[in-house]
């Protein structure tokens, strides 16, 4: 919740068009990285709330019909760019992974 505070002030202060949700998740992850992981209570509750994570979804996906007009003005543009970026992204993650994994199994052997 601090992770979420925090990220809302920062860009309601700085006017970033980054939603303060997406900062506060980039705050929580920068400082996991720092620290070296989670810990055993943080993965504890993660697991918790794993099996409702659909229902965080909806009201996303409720909100939708909210831009129904933007959706039939534009729908031909998002659906291209969603097409796009998906082409895109897919291959990247998957390259990414690959190396990941060749950087751990290298770093393994050094151990």
């Amino acid at each position: 919740m601090a992770f979420l505070l925090l990220g809302e002030f920062i860009s309601a202060l700085f006017g970033w068009p980054v939603p303060g949700s997406v900062m506060g998740m980039l705050l929580l992850f920068l400082k996991l990285v720092i620290r070296g992981g989670i810990t055993d209570e943080l993965k504890q509750s993660s697991q918790g709330l794993l099996p409702y994570l659909p229902l965080f979804i909806v009201p996303a996906s409720v909100g939708i019909v909210n831009y129904m007009d933007v959706i039939e003005q534009e729908g031909w543009m998002i659906l291209t760019a969603m097409v796009v970026s998906l082409a895109v992204g897919i291959p990247v993650c998957g390259w990414l992974v690959q190396k990941t994994m060749k950087f751990s199994r290298a770093k393994g052997d050094q151990s």
